[in-house]
This record gives structure tokens, sequence and C-alpha cells, in this order.
């Protein structure tokens, strides 16, 4: 009886984390962790940059800059296969 116990525990973990990714790959899903995302680095750009405008601006360009060529990398490495 104890290994079904196991068996029941590890399936709802499992479980649990499925509905997790096949929620992230809804539209829902993806908009919510851009969000998050956004406001993540924004927060963090503002506690680096203190007063500093500049600093914020510069930190937050480089951000957009970089998850640009990100994406555009993923579209690449998607189209090719």
């Amino acid at each position: 009886m104890a290994s079904k116990s196991k068996t029941k525990k590890t399936q709802t973990r499992n479980e649990g984390k499925e509905r997790f990714k096949s929620f992230m790959r809804t539209p829902a899903g993806i908009w919510i962790a851009g969000i998050l995302s956004v406001a993540f680095l924004l927060t963090l750009n503002t506690l680096i940059a203190g007063n500093s405008l500049d600093t914020f601006l510069g930190l937050t360009a480089f951000a957009i800059i970089a998850a640009t060529v990100v994406i555009w990398v993923i579209l690449l490495r998607r189209r090719s296969k």
C-alpha cells in the first residue's frame, strides 16, 4: 500500500508541472510572463540606477536591444527547422 501512495504523490506533482507548462504555452500565459518580466526588469533597473535617469535609460535600452536580438535568434532557429 505504501507504494501506491508514493505513486499518487508523484503523479500529482507531475500533473501540476504539466498544467503550468501547458498554461505557459497559451496566449494568456505568454502575456502574463511578458508583463511580469518587464515589471521585474524595470524594477531591477530602477534599483541599480538609483537617482540617475541616464543610467536607468541606458540599462533599459540595453535590455530592449538584448531582448530584440534574443527573439530574433529564436525566430531564425524556428524558421530553419
